[in-house]
């Protein structure tokens, strides 16, 4: 990432437009933003935050106020700001959520935030990428591969923090590292490990309790209590339950033959009972025939009547159906009578005369051939607003040759003039042609030596990442040497202790004998030839590093060389200036070529103007002769349309007219043939009544009403043939039934007693259900109790690896969350992860320490456990090289914590920017800090500051510090006074 220009406007302490230039500053490569206290120096770093996150950085995001106060209502908060990512120039313009005053009356309106992503070309032309707040903001982080925090700890370096992180407990310097590196992964790995730790507890719980309500049954069944101890050994409840399933099948053998023998005695007893109750069945319906058949005797004349009344029914069925078709022909004569009314009322009322009505008709149809007379006319019309159409339409195109010609004759000026300096530019570039030609071939020139500069910076990025890797083993292998050494120090008397042997004086004391030799330490002893090892291998780690460090040396001279050539402009710089030089070349020899090719156009654009102005004066009196037949064809139009209309009397066509007359016709001739039929119809109606009413006397009846009266529907029939039948065969099913010998012998023979037979039932039913109940009762304990053998089987076989399971994922958890004593450290998960994190940066910082201090301090990891059961892990240690030993952070000076705390901020912005996605960062900011340092720890720090350089990058330093301002020439002072801070920028 590499910053190009900034504009501030209405932002915190900038009341009007502020500018920074940081490609000019870049050039210089260190600057110095300085300025008296609240002047509005971090509101420029605030700015650059705000234009690629929307937001201030940390926790000036929250709650602060972006909008100056001293800003005028006219004047909008916004920030533009113009980088370079991942090779590609942007321009980030963006406004916060902020009032305005309201065009229309007084007043101010709240406005949404805004923002806009522009792609700039080399040209200088800008194209707009996305303007949408969520748009904008995944397009910028995915090209800038970190967060708001990140960013902030990795391009704005805020001195304050660092010491707080330096001497930060283990738990606090967690939380930071959590943020910057984003261990959700691992927190999500350590709450589901705890959520399978808890569900596997819960199974086993289940499990066992599962077992303890099998056993709470079981014991119910049987009713007696479990085994003693059954919950240590579980196949207790087993060899239990089988010896109760044993005892339930002998009481199920019993309860069967019981259940038997009552059975039998209830069959009998319900036999007799039956026997009884048929008597008593056959008595009831015997006395039932004798009612009955009073009954029917009772009802035989009325049954007479029905007999009468079906033979009237029979003779008058041969009438009905003249008499159906007297009521047919009436209702026939009624609704012709309807209908000839109805059509006499359709043409306006008649006498009803047929003949009348055919003479009307015949005069409507006079009419409607008098008025198909007109079509002709109608044609006309017609024909006649035809021409006035494509009149109308002929009149628009040629106005439109007309404004075309007039169009072109305006646009021709132009051209000319453009043709004309295509002329002179042709014979300027001749001029210059060999010019742009040399400066296109230096431009190609520097590209090249860029090519070389870059991969010299990131073969040199390699070599130092080499000299770190070096560094580290030496330092590895020198612990190692250390540690054989001691050990073989420690050893020592075990090794004497080998030489002894009886009465042989020790060489150390002379004694001949060896009571306690110490031969119990010979094994891991460590001899001298591995201490000799370890020292040859601490040598080749040391010349290796000399190795990588020289290789460094031979690339800076490389890189040297190129950059004489290339300078510090960036490789994507140089291109795009050497492809507009090359551009510039090319249109150069374009414009001295085209300088003929411009004459001849001028040429035929004079002959195509003078052919373009005969054009537009033929249309013009084309246009003029035209009006002037349109006027004549709209009067004849006028006179002959009102003529038409009077003739149509309302209707909309000729067509339409004559349709009309012709339905006018239609409608008298149905008129006449209606009240034709119903002349027809009443004296077909008169006939049927006359033929109806002498069938119905020579039937027998007075006349047709009496035989209608008479009439029954065949259903009505049907059912008094049934009804009389129905009498005639109740009245010998009743005598037939008094007469059944088994009725008689019933009601003959002795009264049966009922009550006793029912009582003995009852008694046997009773003794069979109590045998039933008893035997269902054992073949359920004995079923149920087996049921529960076979669920408790299957219980006892999951408990085993229930257990095991909930042991294991016990051990991973406590493991991982750092309760587990086998975890010596107490580190959760994300605490490990983080720790190889901080080792890199410890690393990364140290190699920054040891140029600033002379190589006196690096940073190394602490991961030794703490003390009082406190989380550890992610210690830090400043090891002193002159003194050998270890050193807390605390116990360091102000200047060395500033130094320490620098080398920290630099280490931790190169470990996130390469867990980030590896971006390359060329702009930079260290925020205070340097008032601390003596003169020469000054030095050594801006030393590493100007190492930072390397590659094109720059560096910006915020500080109050009177001296910087002699040493870094290239600042930018921040200015305040009551209307707003302002800037000054000097190189």
């Amino acid at each position: 990432m590499r910053l190009h220009h900034l504009r501030v406007q209405a932002l915190q302490a900038f009341a009007a437009a502020a500018e920074v230039d940081f490609d000019t500053l870049s050039d210089a490569g260190l600057f110095l933003l300085h300025g008296e206290t609240g002047a509005g120096k971090t509101t420029l770093l605030d700015a650059v935050c705000f234009a690629l996150y929307g937001k201030l950085p940390g926790a000036r995001g929250g709650d602060a106020r972006e909008r100056a106060d001293l800003a005028g209502a006219d004047v909008p908060t916004e920030v533009v700001l113009e980088l370079t990512l991942r090779g590609e120039r942007l321009r980030i313009t963006r406004s916060p959520r902020q009032e305005r005053p309201k065009q229309r009356g007084t007043g101010t309106t709240m406005v949404a935030p805004t923002v806009l992503l522009e792609a700039i070309a080399p040209d200088g032309g800008a194209r707009a990428l996305a303007n949408r707040v969520e748009e904008v903001q995944h397009e910028l982080d995915r090209l800038l591969g970190m967060n708001r925090d990140q960013f902030c700890q990795v391009v704005l370096l805020p001195q304050g923090q660092f010491a707080r992180f330096l001497h930060a407990r283990s738990d606090e310097r967690e939380e930071l590292l959590a943020r910057l590196f984003g261990t959700e992964r691992f927190e999500e790995a350590e709450r589901w490990l705890a959520d399978r730790r808890r569900q596997a507890d819960e199974a086993l719980r289940g499990a066992l309790q599962t077992l303890r309500d099998l056993a709470s049954r079981v014991g119910q069944v049987l009713d007696a209590e479990p085994p003693d101890g059954w919950e240590d050994q579980p196949p207790l409840l087993a060899a239990w339950a089988d010896d109760a399933q044993v005892l339930a099948d002998a009481d199920r053998a019993v309860a069967e033959e019981v259940c038997t023998d009552a059975a039998a005695a209830r069959s009998g007893a319900d036999a007799a009972l039956q026997a009884v109750r048929v008597q008593l069945e056959r008595r009831v319906r015997h006395a039932r025939a004798a009612r009955e058949l009073d009954d029917f005797e009772a009802g035989s004349e009325a049954r007479a009547a029905d007999a009468v009344r079906l033979e009237r029914a029979r003779s008058a069925a041969a009438v009905a159906p003249l008499l159906r078709v007297a009521a047919t022909t009436a209702e026939t004569a009624n609704t012709a009578d309807e209908v000839a009314a109805g059509a006499c009322g359709a043409v306006g009322g008649c006498d009803r005369e047929p003949p009348a009505l055919r003479a009307q008709a015949a005069g409507a149809r006079t009419a409607a051939g008098e008025a198909g007379g007109l079509a002709t006319v109608e044609r006309q019309v017609a024909a006649r607003a035809t021409a006035l159409a494509a009149a109308g339409r002929e009149q628009i195109g040629l106005r439109d040759r007309v404004s075309g010609a007039d169009t072109w004759l305006a646009a021709a000026v132009a051209r000319r003039a453009e043709a004309q300096a295509m002329v002179e530019a042709g014979r300027l570039a001749l001029a210059r042609r060999e010019e742009h030609a040399d400066a296109a071939a230096a431009a190609v020139a520097r590209v090249e030596a860029a090519t070389r500069r870059d991969a010299a910076q990131d073969r040199r990025e390699a070599a130092l990442r080499a000299v770190v890797t070096a560094k580290d083993a030496e330092r590895e292998q020198v612990d190692r040497w250390l540690a054989l050494r001691e050990a073989r120090l420690e050893g020592m008397a075990a090794e004497l202790a080998a030489t002894l042997d009886d009465d042989v004086p020790c060489p150390v004391c002379g004694s001949v004998e060896h009571p306690e030799p110490a031969a119990h330490l010979v094994r891991g002893r460590v001899t001298a030839a591995e201490e000799d090892a370890a020292k040859a291998v601490v040598d080749a780690a040391r010349e290796a590093s000399r190795v990588a460090e020289r290789a460094v040396a031979d690339i800076d001279a490389l890189l040297a060389a190129a950059v004489a050539v290339a300078g510090e402009a960036s490789l994507l710089d140089l291109t795009v200036q050497a492809d507009w030089a090359a551009a510039q070349s090319a249109a150069t020899d374009q414009a001295a070529s085209g300088a003929a090719t411009a004459d001849r156009a001028l040429g035929e654009l004079t002959a195509e103007q003078a052919g373009v102005e005969h054009e537009r004066r033929t249309a013009a009196e084309a246009c003029a002769a035209l009006e002037a037949r349109v006027a004549e064809l709209e009067a004849t139009q006028a006179d002959e349309t009102t003529r038409l209309r009077a003739a149509l009397d309302g209707a909309e066509t000729v067509v339409g007219r004559v349709h009309a007359l012709e339905a006018r016709a239609a409608a008298f001739d149905a008129a006449a043939a209606a009240v034709e039929q119903a002349a027809v119809a009443r004296e077909e109606a008169l006939n049927a009544q006359a033929r109806a009413v002498a069938a119905a006397v020579e039937a027998g009846f007075d006349g047709p009403d009496d035989a209608a009266g008479a009439v029954l529907d065949p259903r009505a029939m049907t059912a008094l043939e049934a009804g009389i039948r129905a009498h005639h065969d109740g009245l010998a099913e009743r005598r037939a039934l008094l007469g059944d010998p088994e009725l008689v012998a019933a009601v003959t023979a002795p009264d049966p007693d009922e009550p006793a037979a029912m009582a003995a039932a009852r008694a046997a039913a009773a003794a069979d259900a109590e045998a039933g109940h008893a035997l269902e009762r054992v073949r359920g304990r004995a079923e149920g109790l087996r049921a529960l053998r076979r669920e408790l089987q299957r219980c006892l076989e999951s408990h085993g690896p229930a257990a095991e399971e909930a042991a294991t994922v016990r051990a991973v958890a406590t493991l991982v969350d750092g309760t587990s004593s086998q975890n010596r450290k107490r580190m959760r998960l994300r605490a490990y992860v983080l720790a190889a994190r901080l080792e890199e940066i410890a690393a990364a910082a140290s190699v920054r320490l040891e140029r600033m201090t002379d190589g006196r301090y690096t940073l190394v990891l602490d991961d030794e456990r703490a003390s009082h059961g406190r989380r550890s892990g992610l210690g830090l240690r400043v090891v002193d090289g002159w003194s050998g030993r270890d050193r807390q952070p605390a116990s360091l000076s102000g200047g060395e914590t500033f130094q320490a705390s620098l080398a920290l901020a630099l280490g931790l912005a190169d470990v996130v920017a390469a867990e980030a996605g590896g971006a390359r960062l060329e702009t930079l900011f260290v925020d205070e800090g340097f008032g601390s340092l003596d003169e020469r720890a000054l030095d050594n720090a801006l030393e590493v500051l100007d190492r930072l350089r390397e590659g094109g990058r720059a560096v910006g330093v915020v500080s109050h510090v009177a001296e910087l301002r002699q040493r870094i020439t290239a600042q930018v002072h921040v200015i305040k006074d009551r209307e707003g801070s302002r800037v000054q920028q000097t190189v």
